[in-house]
């Protein structure tokens, strides 16, 4: 916020901009100039070179998947980001709907503490499972839908400059599934993230 000195005492609440022109009032250029900047400057810099950590993906989770990544994986161009201070960090992208593999929805979120060590867990799921991949440490939770088909996939991956990320993978509705290998997927977009972080 600009700080004013004035020569003389106009203090009409209603009247200062008024009274700083007529009683010769200035403006502190410096607190002017700052306060303008920090209202105009985002925390969100120029992406980074990869390979990536997670703290480099904290503003910028969308950075993750290409434009070749999107086309491959028959995407909407345009996905939806979430970054700090309002929500954690996430990107979502929608798929286009195809008669293969329908629709799906693939969502991102870089963490900085490692989410992928089944023994930290207070509280398991059934059906996680601790697989590597690529090398790294991994939790794999599938759900399955109330039809006995494939509904989501999540994956919680260690990565090595630490922390790791979240990647799920989910059809729509709650009762029916999908018969493709929607964990299949979720592993293979997962191992694409990560020949781009260090």
């Amino acid at each position: 916020m600009p700080i004013f000195s004035c020569a003389r005492g106009w203090w009409m609440v209603g009247v200062v901009s008024a009274a700083m022109v007529v009683a010769g009032c200035e403006i502190d250029s410096q607190s002017a100039a700052a306060s303008s900047s920090s209202i105009a400057t985002s925390p969100v810099a120029p992406v980074p070179t990869q390979p990536w950590t997670m703290a480099d993906l904290t503003y910028r989770p969308c950075s993750v998947l290409d434009a070749d990544d999107i086309a491959r994986l028959v995407l909407e161009p345009t996905p939806s980001a979430d970054t700090p201070p309002r929500a954690l960090s996430a990107c979502s992208w929608s798929s286009v709907q195809t008669s293969v593999s329908g629709g799906f929805t693939i969502r991102f979120a870089p963490n900085t503490s490692d989410l992928s060590d089944l023994d930290q867990r207070k509280v398991r799921d059934p059906l996680e499972q601790q697989i590597t991949i690529d090398g790294h440490r991994a939790v794999l939770a599938p759900s399955i839908r109330p039809d006995g088909r494939n509904g989501s996939c999540d994956v919680h991956v260690s990565v090595l400059s630490g922390g790791s990320f979240y990647l799920g993978i989910a059809v729509p509705g709650i009762s029916t599934g999908v018969d493709w290998d929607v964990c299949a997927k979720t592993i293979g977009v997962a191992a694409t993230i990560l020949t781009r972080l260090r």
